[in-house]
């Protein structure tokens, strides 16, 4: 019988050999565990896609020292089971070009093994590409629209894919190889792409489709003809950019609305003028003015574009429903005025004028009764003005050139005489926007000044000044005006030395002298003083 005293030893040397027996795992899922701080391996990197043919380096390391030999193991997919490599057993790096999911472990010269490192998650690329399509296949995309975008595998079929998404925002795996993007705006704007997924491997990314997200349409609408002859048709074209991509058309009359500051008209949909396929639409019968609109339509989900603007086509032809007339001419303030009058069977009125120009009426409100608009003809607002009824309807319409009603310019002269030897300016009140650089003047129809002034100054206006003026702009002249001169020549008394040197019958004093007689007083004039200097005129 051994000895207690001798006992010990051994039984802690066979503690000692049980304990190393564990540090080796019985299978490749135990987890090994030591009675000592043992050191895990570190594996680099953590995760990588290897583009189509290349290949990646990982490399592992246990911290504290490089005397370990390096294990490597591999899993096929995910929750498969690890594989060692042993043909890379020792190799502190090594190049893969296959998927999986890769650990690595150290081992001592004792046979110790570490803690089994990171997983190393690598995904490969296969030889096949992802082919992704559009629906609808437009050039353009609309805000408010839908698109559904579709990823396709050729060659891939059987499989069980998972579908990955461009832009990034979308990189979400989807089972499903459709997505659909419905009311789109700025944030669906890019440029999109797929692939497929299965387990730790992609396909290559598919081709591009540009997604150009632009304001909502709006459609452009002519009108042929403009003013209507008897017997002619009148033809709508509603204009779209890329007119092949699935447009239809809706085609309206546009009436006036009661609430003129909120909107102009209101929109009756025209006979059979709901989704045609044509971007015309043609109208017999039309005797009156009329405006009217298009509208475009396209998609499953039935977008629509904006109306657009209202075209008009003009009859000059009055009727006894309602009638513009036009005239007389009246002044005010030395301006000439228009005077635009409605009648007609509505009671409430408003004259409406093509272009716009910023003055789409006369005035933000119906006018009651017999509306009378006036227009300005110093400002150049030429255009086709019409009138427009409470009861949707329109008169016959008039092409105003305002150059017409234009009586030309005035000429601005002083009502009393004026002195002669005082400053004096002369005007032309053109009366019109200014156009035209030169101004013309004209004393007794002889031309005496033609610039860019629109006044004609004397700084000291003489005898010789008087007469008739007028002015020419724009083709146009001014009414003669008489500008009359008053002499102003002051008299002084001879001293009585200078008394017999001098005769009041000098020939230049002898009108003053005349004057002086009738008046009944007899005054002495020093001749040395008498002769008047002449007043000269100058022009400014």
């Amino acid at each position: 019988m051994v000895p207690y005293k001798m006992l010990h030893p051994l039984l802690f040397l066979s503690a000692l050999i049980a304990l190393a027996e564990l540090a080796v795992p019985f299978s490749d899922d135990a987890q090994v565990k030591y009675p000592f701080d043992t050191p895990t391996a570190t594996l680099r990197p953590t995760r990588y896609e290897i583009p189509l043919g290349g290949n990646v380096t990982l490399s592992c390391f246990v911290e504290g020292s490089d005397n370990w030999t390096i294990l490597w193991y591999r899993a096929a997919t995910y929750g498969s089971k690890d594989e060692p490599m042993t043909e890379y057993e020792g190799k502190k790096a090594i190049n893969v070009s296959q998927g999986g999911i890769y650990h690595c472990r150290g081992r001592s010269h004792s046979g110790s093994i570490t803690h089994q490192s990171n997983a190393a998650i690598i995904e490969d690329t296969l030889p096949i590409a992802a082919i992704l399509t559009m629906k609808p296949n437009w050039t353009k995309i609309y805000m408010g629209e839908t698109f559904t975008v579709r990823c396709d595998i050729q060659g891939g079929e059987g499989t069980y894919w998972s579908y990955d998404w461009r832009p990034k925002r979308f990189t979400t795996y989807y089972t499903t190889n459709e997505r659909t993007f419905h009311n789109v705006g700025w944030e669906d704007n890019g440029d999109y792409q797929c692939r497929g997924k299965t387990d730790l491997s992609f396909t290559q990314w598919s081709n591009v489709i540009p997604v150009t997200v632009s304001f909502k349409l709006h459609p452009v609408l002519t009108v042929s003809p403009s003013w209507l002859s008897p017997g002619a048709s009148v033809t709508l074209d509603c204009e779209v950019e890329y007119p092949s991509e699935g447009w239809s058309f809706s085609w309206y009359k546009a009436v006036p609305y009661y609430k003129i500051t909120e909107e102009p008209y209101t929109y009756e949909l025209l006979p059979d003028g709901s989704k045609t396929a044509q971007s015309s639409y043609i109208i017999t019968g039309q005797t009156s003015t009329a405006a009217y609109v298009c509208r475009a339509e396209r998609g499953s989900n039935y977008y629509y574009t904006y109306y657009s603007d209202p075209k008009f086509v003009w009859s000059a032809d009055a009727s006894s429903a309602a009638s513009l007339t036009v005239g007389p001419v009246v002044q005010r303030l030395g301006y000439d005025f228009v005077k635009l009058t409605c009648k007609g069977n509505s009671s409430s009125w408003r004259v409406r004028k093509f272009p716009e120009n910023g003055r789409p009426y006369c005035s933000n409100y119906w006018e009651s009764g017999e509306s009378v608009c006036t227009i300005d003809t110093t400002y150049s607002d030429d255009g086709v003005y019409w009138c427009e009824s409470m009861l949707k309807e329109f008169s016959n319409a008039v092409n105003i050139t305002l150059q017409d009603f234009y009586s030309g310019p005035l000429m601005v002269i002083p009502v009393d005489p004026v002195n002669e030897g005082t400053f004096v300016s002369l005007s032309c009140n053109l009366r019109r926007k200014r156009i035209f650089p030169n101004v013309a003047f004209y004393h007794n129809d002889k031309l005496i000044q033609n610039d860019s002034r629109e006044e004609l100054n004397f700084l000291a206006v003489s005898k010789s000044d008087e007469g008739f003026y007028k002015c020419q702009y724009s083709g146009k002249e001014s009414p003669s005006r008489y500008m009359t001169v008053k002499s102003t020549v002051p008299p002084e008394i001879f001293s009585q030395s200078e008394s017999s040197e001098s005769s009041p019958l000098h020939p230049d004093n002898a009108a003053v002298y005349e004057s002086a007689n009738k008046d009944g007083r007899h005054w002495k004039w020093s001749v040395r003083r008498a002769v008047a200097a002449k007043q000269k005129r100058i022009l400014l």
